[in-house]
């Protein structure tokens, strides 16, 4: 079982404490696997509650939850000691304090070689060396991809997913991103009207800690982890809880090629642990000056006032439901379709920025939703090594909740138009299956939980409504402002949306979730994270300004 060890202070630490991560490939079989390796862990009593007393299992938490659905229709798994052993597929080091300490210190000594904001030989590292450093590092991730795949496969991430999410971290374009991304910290010069001059720039808080997301830690992660390095931070970084192997991937070809370039060995540092703890202790330590972090809004925004309570900058990628609005006459409902299910279905609907909320014109309705019943049902469960696989695992979270806001819905008069139950791999119904089928409501009210909460799995609600004014009403009756698109014929339309609703992004294409290095990384109005629109180069430095008097010159 191969060890991934934690990365302090440019070595790999085995800490001696492992968390076992299991083959998902195999669990996505067999989900009584996964259950077996972990009561193998568990007390006397707990192992003998599940097999004998499963009515006394607790449902406090999603993860009990799925215990006891499992226990209910597939009773108890019985494996030989050999089949539980060949389900562990690595051995995910654990940090202790020492290490902790350790690396935040690190960064706290190399804080000042790793910025020069005047480019002054021996003064540090220049923007445009980190520039060339990160450049040089996204040629070695880019050589590795297979690499990528594989270790995604044993996560349970479909190979289509993991391409698309490659691609969104923009490698193909990663050169042209860290420049863009560059311009908006470099130096700026202006004369001063007393004859001297004035500077501002943007310098680095020191040492930040990132928390990526396991939903796609690489195509979200990369935006935070390139930013804070490009502006001159040492970076700490918590891999995922759920998918924490492809980060430490990630993160160990960066820094051999960081090392290899001369950078301060304290740049680029991985630390893993519980979520709450690690945040916990970053935020009680006054030498951690930035933090960014990926999740739900109540938390996040929680988080968010303890950070400024504290002096800490916090950069929030928070919750979103979407809208998507179809309107015209003239409006190819076809493509639509297609756009919109892969929109909203992408990762089982398990991203931020997914389409949550579909916004029809209702003489369209009919017509789109018997479209979108037929893409939708195209969409294949499988295995993540599957090129063809579209649909990934749901995580528990996400799936309990699902299934209490599709219960709400029928209580208030929802129509399943297809979908609405859950399964395993083969797409066969399974009352206790970690897969939901792409499911398609309708006779939609308001105050449906579908419509008011962010739904973070593969359900959609379509509302027909009668003119564009409605469909804004409804789109920014929502707590969360995240993304937006339009599809439609009419320019006026177009133009009146993009005024009126209350997103931070908006998109008139038919691909709700396209990037390219000139957009912002997410944000978003409301509680999608208040500031709106923002890049994490900015969020992670701060500006200071400098006035030169004309006897006075710094360079």
């Amino acid at each position: 079982m191969e060890v991934f060890p934690i990365l302090v202070d440019g070595e790999e630490v085995d800490t001696g404490n492992y968390t076992i991560f299991p083959d998902m490939e195999k669990v996505i079989q067999d989900p009584g696997l996964a259950i077996a390796l972990q009561l193998r862990n568990a007390s006397s009593f707990n192992r003998f509650v599940f097999s004998k007393a499963p009515g006394f299992i607790p449902s406090s938490s999603p993860e009990m939850k799925f215990l006891r659905d499992y226990r209910k229709h597939h009773g108890v798994p019985k494996y030989s000691k050999d089949e539980v052993d060949e389900v562990g597929y690595a051995k995910v080091c654990i940090s202790r304090e020492e290490d902790i300490e350790r690396a935040i210190s690190a960064g706290v000594r190399d804080h000042h070689k790793l910025f020069n904001p005047f480019k002054i030989p021996g003064m540090g590292l220049t923007l445009d060396e980190r520039a060339d450093a990160l450049y040089e590092a996204s040629l070695d991730i880019k050589k590795n991809w297979e690499v990528f795949r594989d270790v995604s496969i044993k996560e349970g991430v479909p190979v289509g997913t993991l391409k698309w999410a490659w691609d969104l971290g923009a490698w193909s374009d990663y050169r042209k991103s860290v420049d863009e991304w560059g311009k908006m910290i470099d130096i700026v010069e202006e004369p001063g009207l007393d004859g001297g001059k004035s500077y501002r720039f943007r310098e680095p808080y020191g040492v930040a800690a990132l928390f990526p997301p396991y939903n796609a830690p690489m195509a979200l992660g990369i935006f935070s982890i390139t930013s804070s390095i490009l502006a001159g931070n040492s970076t700490l970084l918590k891999p995922p809880g759920k998918v924490p192997l492809s980060t430490i991937v990630f993160a160990r070809i960066f820094l051999k090629s960081f090392i290899e370039s001369g950078l301060p060995s304290s740049i680029l540092q991985v630390l893993t642990g519980g979520g709450k703890q690690m945040m916990h202790r970053y935020m009680s330590d006054p030498r951690v000056g930035a933090l960014v972090w990926y999740g739900d809004s109540d938390l996040g925004l929680k988080l968010w006032s303890q950070a400024a309570g504290k002096g800490i900058q916090m950069a929030p990628e928070l919750a979103g439901s979407d809208p998507c609005l179809v309107w015209g006459n003239d409006v190819d409902l076809q493509k639509a379709a297609e756009s919109i299910v892969r929109g909203r279905f992408l990762g089982s609907g398990q991203t931020c920025m997914a389409i949550k909320r579909l916004i029809v014109q209702d003489t369209l309705h009919d017509d789109l939703v018997q479209l979108l019943v037929e893409e939708a049902n195209k969409l294949k469960v499988g295995l993540p090594s599957d090129p063809e696989t579209f649909l990934s695992p749901v995580g528990f979270t996400a799936l309990y909740i699902l299934l209490d806001q599709m219960e709400d819905a029928i209580a208030k008069g929802a129509r399943i138009e297809t979908g609405g139950y859950r399964i395993n791999y083969l797409d066969e119904r399974d009352p206790a299956g970690i897969f939901y089928k792409p499911t398609i409501v309708t006779n939609i009210q308001l105050n449906m939980r579908l419509m008011t909460e962010e739904v973070f799995a593969p359900a959609l609600p379509v509302c027909p409504v009668k003119s564009v004014d409605e469909a804004l009403a409804v789109a920014n009756q929502s707590r969360f402002g995240l993304r937006s698109t339009v599809i439609t014929d009419d320019i006026k339309t177009r133009q009146k949306w993009i005024k009126e609703i209350e997103t931070a992004g908006v998109g008139t294409s038919d691909d709700h979730i396209y990037y390219d290095p000139y957009m912002p990384h997410l944000g978003g109005y409301k509680d999608s994270g208040i500031i709106g629109g923002k890049y994490f180069s900015t969020m992670l430095s701060r500006m200071k300004y400098v006035h030169s008097g004309p006897d006075a010159e710094v360079i």
